[in-house]
């Protein structure tokens, strides 16, 4: 469909940069203008990659969590944490056009992951392989994220 969703963005953001701003002389006024604009672009973006980034982050915290399934069955003291992992991994997936589903499934694994991070005993869990697989993971969705906001975010500031 055109113009498709970063194409109307780009377009509202080219005229309020060109038409709008010029004219803008209040500092507070000029300053949300940049914001507006900056958030525009980001969601432009983001539109174009949020599903795949999702269904991406979500097969790759699965397996994180699945590896870390048996790990926590070792010891009593994590049967909640066991618990909440099951949770989050037998939660039904939506279908990968279904953004919003996503989204609310990535929530879902994100909450299991903070439990473990949060669980002092998991630094150690298994020779720290949990707590170093859960790093790890982190760091690879920072750089699936990444493209989000750079060089989005890199103007003039707000």
């Amino acid at each position: 469909m055109r113009p498709t969703t970063p194409e109307l963005m780009a377009a509202i953001v080219e005229s309020l940069e060109r038409q709008v701003a010029p004219n803008v002389q209040d500092k507070w006024a000029a300053s949300a203008l940049r914001s507006a604009t900056q958030l525009l672009n980001h969601l432009a973006v983001r539109t174009e990659r949020e599903g795949r980034m999702l269904a991406e982050d979500n097969r790759d915290v699965h397996h994180v969590l699945e590896a870390a399934l048996p790990r926590l069955a070792v010891q009593a003291e994590f049967s909640d944490l066991r618990a909440a992992v099951e949770r989050a991994l037998n939660d039904p997936d939506p279908s990968l056009q279904d953004t919003v589903g996503l989204d609310a499934r990535n929530e879902i694994y994100q909450t299991a992951v903070e439990q473990l991070l949060r669980r002092p005993g998991v630094r150690t869990l298994d020779g720290s392989s949990v707590y170093e697989s859960l790093r790890s993971y982190l760091r690879r969705r920072l750089q699936r994220e990444y493209p989000l906001y750079f060089p989005v975010f890199t103007g003039p500031p707000f």
